[in-house]
């Protein structure tokens, strides 16, 4: 667990105004702007910073596969980018990274259609403010912000490999560094609490990025996972209580959704991140993830585990 400072340090980082503006000194090189060609699957691009995201990889030229639960609005989504863009396109495809069979399903629709991918983004994430089950038996935060894209991963990474070079980013949060994975209870079943759920969730997240690039090596793809920073969001639309205060912190102090997809961007095709695997990106830079998450035991016993939940 955390150390008390680290803790601290988390909530008065919420306190303090953060960016406005993606910084200039970590600008994507004009070169590396030309995505025509590439396609990139995309979770969590329907509202906020991955949106944004979609948008800008479209304008570069790429062609991205939308995923999204929610059929409706995502449909709509892709029509209005794809509306406003020049370059690119944007498709929809249904995908609910609570359901298991959902993902499955989405994968084997995105491989039929698509020869390549160049990029898998995992950014889409949840906090559920009460434990609810899926009807597979999963939790719901464990589901969403880890299992999901752990299936996601696995079932598109022969695609990704015969692609290379290849990327997988994996978005994350800087409360992994409050988690704790406790392979006793990964269903929190006991002590349910939001922040306690997705912490865990966000390590495991870490240390499968860990894990699957010391796996990957020599494969041509690269798996980091990314921080994108405090970014305003509708992340904490369903929490409640002194947790729902946090929701009026980040209209005042949060970073535009803007700043946020700038890094998501930046780490997907950035020349500078080329041949850069295994790495926990914090913001801006290189960081040092919940020590956990680099635990060779935890990081097999996980793969173990999340293996026998999606019956790979």
């Amino acid at each position: 667990m955390a150390s008390i400072g680290k803790q601290v340090g988390l909530v008065l980082n919420t306190f303090i105004p953060q960016r406005r503006a993606p910084d200039p000194r970590h600008a994507i090189p004009e070169s590396d702007k030309n995505l025509s060609g590439k396609t990139i699957v995309f979770t969590g691009g329907t509202d906020g910073m991955g949106r944004v995201a979609v948008e800008m990889l479209c304008n570069m030229g790429a062609r991205v596969v939308l995923l999204g639960r929610n059929e409706a609005k995502g449909a709509a989504v892709a029509r209005d980018i794809a509306s406003a863009v020049g370059r690119g396109t944007v498709e929809f495809q249904l995908c609910d990274l609570a359901s298991m069979a959902s993902v499955r399903a989405c994968a084997e629709r995105v491989l039929a259609n698509h020869g390549r991918i160049d990029v898998l983004v995992n950014c889409a994430g949840a906090n559920v403010p009460e434990r609810i089950v899926t009807e597979e038996g999963f939790e719901t935060t464990w589901a969403i912000n880890y299992l999901g894209p752990f299936l996601l991963a696995t079932l598109l990474l022969e695609r990704l490999k015969s692609s290379a070079p290849a990327r997988i980013v994996n978005v994350s949060s800087d409360t992994e560094a409050l988690g704790h994975i406790d392979f006793d209870d990964l269903q929190t079943e006991h002590g349910y609490s939001t922040l306690k759920s997705y912490a865990q969730a966000k390590l495991a997240l870490n240390a499968f990025t860990i894990d699957l690039a010391r796996r990957l090596e020599g494969t041509g793809v690269t798996v980091n996972c990314l921080n994108p920073g405090f970014i305003s969001s509708n992340l904490l639309r369903d929490t409640r209580g002194v947790q729902g205060l946090f929701r009026y912190v980040m209209r005042v102090f949060a970073s535009p959704p803007e700043v946020g997809a700038d890094r998501i961007v930046r780490l997907a095709i950035s020349s500078g991140y080329q041949g850069v695997t295994g790495t926990y990106v914090s913001e801006d830079a290189i960081a040092a993830p919940n020590p956990e998450a680099q635990d060779p035991a935890v990081q097999e016993r996980l793969m173990q585990v999340s293996e026998s939940a999606t019956a790979m």
